[in-house]
């Protein structure tokens, strides 16, 4: 083949060859030492990872998995988020919040322009086999989901434009708190506003507004604010965290973790470690009762002198009332953590480190 004024870098032999192969620990010290990369702590690297860039900047434990390539000029990825087995990020500039995941086998990437950019927000997912074309700019705000074998499209070209066809390059936005589930198709110049969820299957063309749900080919608004999301009372809200907390129960007791005590301070065993779980569904009067290495969980928000008690106290906390959550946390934070992800609920991480036992 002949070769090109700009050379063509997809598959970055050289870099795999040098890197790719090194040792996680040695890898990391590669980069920072020779490369330039600025990179936090407990970041880790899997074998035939690698980050190629100009301006490189990993937050704290920072994961990129198995043969997973991210290659770009600017590439920004923040604290506890991860990049899949195989999976592929290729772009001019790649922001990635925090508690970001990007699973296995998802490909962004395709044709580049100076202000190609990917932008995804604080707390996202992008599920498997997920194909982004951030050609012109794709932003994904913060709490979005992105379903598996979704497809977005900023360019759409093939056919000769002097013979009439269309070609279109246009940016793609989607909002806060938005939901693709599988196998939706966006195309370029679409927005989807902030709290939309558009139905499985289908076609996202032009505006979405904000609060709608929209399904179809083309995807058509069927229900909106004040209908969509439905509102619920204090009451509601009181049930369903007991009934998910059942649910973690016996998820774990499934998974060999024993469970005594009372509802308010349980305690959770297993491998001969044990971890407290302080349980408020009311006032917070018990948290003087709190101990070093305890989590809280409350479902009225915690102020903000409570939290920074919690703080340096080096007490764990998840807030459902505050939406917030401690900066690290033991074993039985980071489970409940991810187990109350599979109800939406992802709460922000606090900015502050602390020193919980882990």
């Amino acid at each position: 083949m002949a070769r090109t004024l700009l050379p063509k870098s997809r598959i970055p032999i050289r870099h795999l060859l040098c890197f790719g192969w090194l040792p996680s620990p040695v890898k990391v010290w590669a980069y920072r030492t020779l490369l330039g990369y600025r990179i936090g702590r407990h970041v880790s690297i899997a074998f035939g990872g690698v980050i190629i860039g100009d301006d490189v900047e990993l937050g704290e434990h920072v994961e990129i998995g198995l043969l997973a390539v991210v290659q770009g000029r600017r590439i920004r990825i923040g604290r506890h988020s991860s990049i899949g087995t195989m999976s592929y990020v290729s772009c001019e500039q790649i922001e990635i919040g925090e508690d970001a995941r990007i699973r296995e086998q998802v490909y962004v990437g395709g044709p580049q322009l100076p202000e190609s950019r990917f932008t995804l927000g604080d707390r996202t997912i992008v599920l498997q086999m997920a194909y982004i074309n951030p050609t012109k700019p794709v932003v994904i705000g913060d709490d979005t989901g992105i379903g598996g074998h979704c497809l977005i499209f900023t360019h759409g070209a093939w056919l000769n434009v002097l013979d009439g066809y269309p070609v279109t390059y246009e940016p793609v936005t989607l909002g806060r708190s938005v939901w693709l589930p599988w196998r939706v198709f966006v195309m370029p110049g679409a927005t989807i506003g902030d709290g939309s969820v558009i139905g499985a299957n289908s076609l996202v063309v032009g505006a979405i507004p904000p609060n709608s749900l929209a399904v179809g080919s083309p995807a058509k608004v069927i229900r909106s604010a004040p209908d969509f999301p439905r509102s619920l009372t204090a009451a509601d809200r009181a049930v369903l965290v007991r009934t998910m907390m059942q649910e973690f129960d016996r998820f774990v007791a499934h998974g060999d973790t024993t469970i005594d005590g009372e509802a308010s301070a349980r305690v959770y065993a297993r491998d001969g470690r044990r971890w407290t779980l302080r349980w408020m569904d009311g006032m917070h009067d018990d948290l003087a009762n709190a101990q070093r290495g305890d989590t809280v969980l409350t479902e009225v928000a915690l102020s903000d002198a409570e939290r920074a008690a919690l703080r340096a106290r080096r007490i764990a906390w998840l807030d459902l009332g505050g939406r917030s959550r401690s900066a690290d946390g033991n074993p039985l934070t980071e489970e409940l953590a991810l187990f109350l992800g599979r109800y939406g609920i992802r709460l922000v991480r606090d900015r502050r480190p602390s020193a919980t036992d882990r």
